[in-house]
């Protein structure tokens, strides 16, 4: 495995980790459980892992590794996007409808399932592509 899998595995676990905080996140939510440190932390951390995708897309460009492995940072580029204008919109018009805030706990959840899922399904695909490689 060279520094390119190393990296990408680095990035991987990274991605299993914000996933873990999103079904957190999303149950405590639900549960109406929540603590201001505790949301001004994940807040962090989100915007964090923000350009942190940024900088994973210039590493996996400048190696050749399949176009696959572009999927996540893309994809929580453009989500985080998405829900801070999203976000953003509803806090200036004072539009919020009572379903909304169970409509946002679901997406988190499937969100969060999807992240997982597929950063789990990258790391054995790689990891048995190195295996076979030595």
């Amino acid at each position: 495995m060279g520094p390119r899998l190393g990296f990408l595995r680095i990035y991987l676990f990274s991605v299993l980790f914000i996933g873990l905080i999103g079904l957190a996140d999303a149950g405590l939510t639900f549960f109406r459980i929540s603590s201001p440190l505790y949301v001004r932390i994940v807040t962090f951390l989100l915007f964090l892992f923000f350009f942190f995708n940024i900088f994973s897309i210039a590493i996996f460009r400048k190696y050749p590794l399949p176009r696959i492995v572009f999927v996540l940072p893309i994809y929580h580029i453009s989500s985080y996007i998405l829900f801070l204008s999203l976000g953003l919109f509803l806090t200036i018009k004072n539009v919020i409808p009572p379903w909304l805030s169970y409509a946002l706990i679901g997406m988190q959840v499937v969100s969060a399932l999807f992240e997982m899922s597929f950063s789990i399904y990258l790391l054995t695909k790689f990891d048995s592509q190195a295996s076979q490689n030595l």
